[in-house]
């Protein structure tokens, strides 16, 4: 798993993955989970997705509180998306966990 981790996310982002198959969501808060699942999944506006990678930079750069910021100052819209996004890449390295065992 951890190769499959390391394609799929680098830095620090891998360790939020990790962290997230575990069941603990260290980047997002379960209100902010919640609401991203509870509205109808829209395409991203180019705005949006430099957001999203932006975001992404810092969660593999930077320390937990940093990412947590970042994630934080998101407009809702990009913020959707990139919970999204996480929750779609804990579903691939879930699948690369499976394999293993």
């Amino acid at each position: 798993m951890t190769d499959k981790l390391a394609e799929l996310a680098p830095g620090r982002l891998s360790l939020r993955l990790r962290e997230g198959l575990a069941g603990h969501h260290l980047l997002f808060d379960e209100e902010s989970i919640r609401a991203a699942f509870a509205r109808p999944a829209t395409p991203m506006s180019k705005v949006d997705a430099d957001a999203v990678g932006e975001a992404l930079l810092a969660i593999a750069r930077e320390p937990l509180t940093a990412a947590r910021e970042v994630v934080a100052a998101l407009e809702p819209t990009a913020r959707d998306a990139l919970i999204r996004l996480y929750f779609r890449l804990l579903d691939r390295a879930g699948e690369g966990k499976a394999e293993l065992h």
